[in-house]
């Protein structure tokens, strides 16, 4: 298991002192990443290679949203690989030990040229998986339609990462963007399920639809025709 603590700031949090979820996801991709340097497949080692990390899917579960100032112990552990799967899961506790978070990820490695899996790597150990009784099942595919378009965003230059693509968490960013800030007075995101199914690059212009339900809203992320990312949304009322 790695953990490191993270100070939630000025900067992390909504309008109504609440971690935005585009930066809990912030935090769990410098988590990741930081964990997997110390093993020998950070992205200076996998850039050695032509290879890069990509998420293909998340799901997390807010028991408790955090709040401004509040210091966080988040942990990761790898569970066993499925192919060319590198499952990851996430536990977050607050400065008494209750856990308030919990995550369940699923990563490939891609050719950076070809952006095509690459399904066993060269030059890399297996990263042996640990089995912890928090971990939630890895996310499914997300079920659902979404009939009803709510806005557009084009990808400009700052929503690009070292990759060269949108990096997942403005796709969260998009997503949480489609209400307005009355409806988070009402409403907390209690759980949510990322698939990203397809890469948005530079210029493209992303179309979100949703289902427009309160419970469990599905939205949909689509560059002209097709899908490049789709999620489930649960909210609880406050």
């Amino acid at each position: 298991m790695f953990k490191e603590k993270f100070h939630i700031t000025s900067s992390d949090v909504d309008q109504f002192l609440e971690l935005r979820l585009a930066n809990l996801f912030k935090y769990f991709q410098i988590l990741g990443s930081d964990h997997v340097e110390t093993i020998g497949m950070g992205h200076q080692d996998l850039f050695k290679h032509n290879l890069l990390w990509v998420v293909i899917r998340m799901e997390v579960k807010i028991l408790r949203t955090p709040k401004l100032e509040e210091v966080l112990t988040f942990t990761t552990h790898p569970g066993d690989n499925r192919s060319f799967i590198y499952p990851r899961y996430y536990e977050v506790y607050d400065a008494k030990g209750n856990l308030i978070i919990t995550a369940s990820s699923m990563w490939a490695l891609i050719d950076k040229d070809t952006r095509r899996v690459v399904i066993k790597p060269e030059g890399f150990k297996t990263i042996k998986g640990e089995s912890h009784k928090d971990d939630i099942p890895l996310p499914e595919k997300v079920a659902g339609e979404s009939p009803n378009i709510v806005c557009n965003r084009k990808v400009v230059y700052s929503d690009i990462d070292l990759n060269g693509h949108l990096n997942n968490t403005k796709y969260i960013e998009f997503m949480v963007d489609t209400h307005e800030p009355e409806f988070y007075r009402t409403h907390r995101i209690a759980e949510v399920n990322v698939n990203y199914d397809k890469e948005i690059k530079y210029g493209d212009e992303v179309i979100l639809s949703s289902n427009n339900n309160e419970e469990k809203e599905v939205i949909h992320g689509k560059v002209g025709d097709t899908v490049h990312f789709s999620a489930e949304f649960t909210y609880e009322n406050r």
